[in-house]
């Protein structure tokens, strides 16, 4: 059952500047790594958060509803998994956001 801290969860993006490529994230169904060793998410058309293409990514930021989803998860399980995915980062490099923007992971003092 997702906590009350998931149930907030809106947004996520990558941080490339602190992505390392430690590779924890690929636990989870919507990461790869792309061709300079950092990840980045996947969303439901088949595109990564990088691809300029990609216009359900802006500016690297997904809605957590738009992420890929292949085993057709309920949308409180995705988020659930979306701050499970930012947790797991060493580098606080996954950024979870509520409808407001507010940072839910990492915590803002984290910053």
């Amino acid at each position: 059952m997702p906590d009350e801290e998931a149930k907030r969860a809106v947004t996520i993006e990558v941080n490339r500047d602190l992505c390392t490529g430690a590779a924890a994230c690929l636990v989870y169904p919507f990461y790869e790594i792309d061709d300079e060793s950092k990840a980045v998410l996947l969303t439901k058309n088949n595109l990564n958060s990088d691809d300029p293409r990609n216009t359900l990514a802006k500016g690297g930021v997904v809605l957590i509803e738009d992420m890929q989803n292949a085993g057709g998860l309920p949308l409180e399980e995705i988020q659930q998994m979306a701050i499970d995915s930012a947790k797991i980062c060493p580098f606080n490099a996954i950024i979870v956001r509520d409808a407001e923007g507010k940072k839910i992971w990492p915590p803002e003092d984290d910053f």
